[in-house]
């Protein structure tokens, strides 16, 4: 009996034991493993976040140096803009100044005076004698009028040559007007170096340049104000030439000469002659001091030119090499500009390219991690379902057969206390009073058997509560076996003194003395009942 319950307990516990498939510890790690992998998406996200970030500001970073340098860049335009325009005052300065200094006029009218004095007229009154006189002094007149005629040539070469050197002034005007026209052109070159070189490179270059070209106005400058300077000196000696009330002056003199020279050849006189010859002679030497002044005046005039011209030809040299520099400069400009907006596009297409493949590439792991922790959960869920069915199912069958087989020991038991009933019975028939006895005992045990499968019933109905309480079963059955042996025992001890006393006796009826109702070692109707079966809940 005890070892069938101890068997049944252990089949129990086996059974619930076998089926551990999946397990909380399983559970457990797949749910570990799920929380590292989302640790392990969420520092590759904070990585991809940090690396784009960086990337931020690395581009922030460029664009703010790229604005600084644009900004230095527009400075320096600036500055530039300032001192070409400063040039060009100056220019225009020099220029006004050279005009003020011009002498073309000055010029023109002298040699129309130089031709009038050549173009006196001479009278033919008198008579033979003096008309002889005449012609002979007329012959040395026309001779000394003759070189003054060729001085007065000498002297109109020169003006001509003046006229040539004065075209020449002219052209080198003209050279200094290009000049204006260039510097504008720088201007306005400047001006669109400055709308396209708003993304020009940087400080460094920007500074070099900005320094070269302010050395190169300022050596220009001083050319200009040594130019300034000759046409200053060149306008000075311009205005120390002979004028025209000078010309005038001279003329009139010239003409009061030869009209006094008339009255003398009128009077017919060897003195007038020679005071003829003498005034002859001092206009002669009037005439050469006023050509040697001019001719100085002229040279000098020319010189100055020539230096004027030369210069002016080497700053508009110099100036037209710097203008190509500057040429060179804006396209190197143009191209600095190009290459910075064609780095601009690379940089926002890469950054752009790179944010797409990172949100592509965060979309895909999310599905495929969504994917992956359903379908981990939907296995999970089913395997723990299919484990649970087939625990559930080995569990009841395996209680069925536990059941199964308390049935039967309870049927064997039932069989068992079946016969102690028959043996009682046959008890009953010897003797009433143990009989009644036995009776009340039965009565008792049926109690017990009542409540035994009454308590049965409750164990049927409450399966996972009689699985619990299987060893207060246990304890008791052993209670009730070691009662139901110890009344067997005390059965067979009561059968035992009836038996000796029925051989003491003998057979027949015999009468049952008061005293001795309950003889000592027969058991009384408390040591005949059995104990009642507590198999309440501990």
């Amino acid at each position: 009996m005890r070892l069938s319950v101890v068997v049944t307990v252990m089949l129990v516990a086996s059974s619930c034991a076998s089926p551990r498939d999946i397990s909380h510890e399983d559970i457990r790690d797949a749910i570990l493993s799920l929380v590292n992998m989302f640790r392990d998406m969420g520092g590759k996200l904070e990585r991809h976040e940090h690396r784009e970030k960086q990337l931020g500001d690395q581009v922030k970073k460029s664009l703010s140096g790229l604005d600084k340098k644009l900004r230095s860049s527009d400075h320096s335009l600036e500055t530039i803009s300032l001192s070409v325009a400063q040039l060009g005052e100056r220019l225009q300065a020099v220029e006004a100044s050279v005009a003020q200094s011009t002498c073309k006029a000055s010029f023109h009218k002298m040699s129309v005076r130089m031709e009038e004095l050549v173009l006196s007229p001479a009278g033919d009154e008198g008579n033979e004698v003096e008309q002889k006189r005449l012609d002979a002094l007329g012959a040395g007149l026309t001779e000394r009028l003759d070189r003054v005629a060729a001085a007065v040539d000498r002297l109109d070469g020169q003006l001509t040559r003046g006229e040539a050197d004065k075209e020449k002034e002219g052209k080198r005007w003209q050279s200094l007007e290009d000049l204006e026209r260039i510097i504008r052109l720088v201007e306005s070159k400047v001006s669109q170096c400055t709308g396209v070189s708003a993304s020009a490179g940087g400080p460094e270059d920007s500074s070099n340049w900005h320094m070269a070209f302010l050395a190169a106005l300022d050596s220009h400058q001083n050319a200009l104000d040594e130019v300034k300077q000759l046409a200053q000196a060149t306008g000075k000696e311009v205005g120390q030439l002979p004028t025209r009330k000078d010309a005038e002056r001279l003329h009139n003199g010239t003409q009061e000469l030869l009209q006094e020279m008339r009255y003398e050849l009128s009077s017919g006189s060897d003195m007038g002659i020679a005071k003829l010859e003498g005034k002859v002679m001092e206009v002669q030497l009037a005439l050469g001091r006023g050509q040697e002044e001019i001719l100085k005046s002229v040279t000098d005039t020319g010189v100055m030119s020539e230096a004027l011209y030369a210069d002016v030809t080497r700053s508009y040299d110099q100036l037209l090499k710097e203008v190509q520099g500057l040429a060179k400069v804006e396209q190197v400009l143009l191209q600095t500009a190009d290459n910075v907006l064609d780095t601009k596009r690379r940089i926002e297409y890469g950054v752009h390219q790179i944010l797409l493949e990172v949100g592509d590439l965060v979309k895909i792991q999310g599905k495929d991690l969504n994917d992956t922790v359903n379908r981990r959960f939907d296995n999970i869920s089913s395997t723990i379902l299919d484990n649970t069915n087939g625990a559930m199912t080995n569990l009841s069958s395996k209680i069925e057969t536990e059941i199964s087989q308390v049935w039967r020991q309870i049927g064997i038991m039932y069989q068992q206390l079946t016969a102690s009933a028959g043996a009682l019975d046959r008890l009953q028939m010897q003797t009433e009073i143990y009989v009644n006895g036995s009776l009340q005992t039965m009565d008792s045990m049926e109690g017990k058997v009542g409540q035994i499968k009454g308590r049965i019933l409750e164990v049927d109905d409450n399966l996972n509560f009689l699985l619990g309480k299987l060893s207060l079963v246990t304890q008791e059955f052993n209670d009730i076996k070691s009662g139901l042996a110890a009344a067997l025992d005390n059965i067979r001890g009561s059968f035992l003194s009836v038996q000796n006393k029925i051989k003491e006796v003998g057979p027949g009826p015999n009468p049952i003395p008061e005293g001795q109702g309950n003889p000592e070692g027969e058991p009384g109707e408390e040591e005949n009942q059995v104990l009642p079966f507590n198999v309440d809940a501990q």
